[in-house]
């Protein structure tokens, strides 16, 4: 056979691994970083005018993890879809050479 080979179940676990990774960023990650339980009292009289800048950032922070992870989670989904494209590929070119021997 020429050509090259996919293994389709390497492509779904890595897949799997992928989207692993994506979920403690968004469901635990990025809420740390939005609630970090400072409030304005937390920086002081003289700073204590910053704070809020200071939460708007965090919270624009815990906006890009969580951007991240459904990024990653988008491209898992593209992983597995290869992997099934392969297998849906691979099956009917198998029955179009079987009918052919017909």
């Amino acid at each position: 056979m020429s050509g090259y080979d996919v293994n389709t179940g390497e492509l779904v676990a890595a897949a799997g691994s992928v989207r692993a990774a994506a979920d403690p960023l968004r469901d635990t990650h990025s809420k740390h970083i939005a609630d970090l339980g400072l409030g304005q009292a937390d920086f002081g009289r003289v700073h204590g005018q910053h704070f809020s800048g200071y939460q708007a950032g965090m919270d624009k922070l815990s906006r890009c993890v969580t951007s991240m992870a459904d990024a990653m989670d988008s491209y898992a989904e593209k992983l597995e879809k290869s992997g099934s494209g392969y297998d849906w590929s691979d099956q009917s070119a198998s029955e179009t050479v079987a009918q052919s021997r017909g």
